[in-house]
């Protein structure tokens, strides 16, 4: 199989650098698959559940915050606020941070508000998803 070489950097450290098989990030649209020899683009990344198999064929996941994917001759950027392996995630945590925003989305503030207490949200279940995914695969 193919492969290409990419780099998954969260705003303060980076995450993964190197070759990878294949690669599923979720973008607006849904979840989008990147193999060797993809067309150049450029896509926003939502939170979500990003799947990547690496050179051996491991299968990995990390939850995956905002930001943008590149795809340029071959080599593949990704930029987002927040990334985590599933061993890093702690449910309790992720299970708190969801319900302290669904009270914020529905404590009638404003327009911004609103929109980052939705967006806590969706980091906080991405989080949740991945550790979940995770448990799953490794029963």
């Amino acid at each position: 199989m193919n492969l290409f070489y990419a780099e998954i950097l969260e705003a303060d450290n980076p995450f993964f650098s190197g070759e990878l098989k294949s690669l599923r990030v979720p973008i607006s649209d849904g979840d989008y698959g990147i193999l060797a020899g993809h067309r150049d683009m450029i896509a926003p990344v939502v939170p979500g559940v990003m799947h990547y198999e690496t050179v051996d064929g491991e299968m990995n996941i990390a939850s995956i915050g905002s930001g943008f994917l590149k795809v340029e001759d071959g080599r593949v950027l990704i930029l987002v606020d927040s990334l985590e392996s599933p061993e890093e995630i702690d449910l309790t945590r992720a299970q708190k941070t969801e319900e302290k925003a669904l009270a914020a989305m529905f404590a009638n503030k404003d327009q911004r508000e609103y929109r980052l207490a939705e967006m806590s949200r969706a980091r906080a279940v991405s989080r949740y998803k991945a550790k979940k995914e995770y448990e799953e695969k490794n029963k």
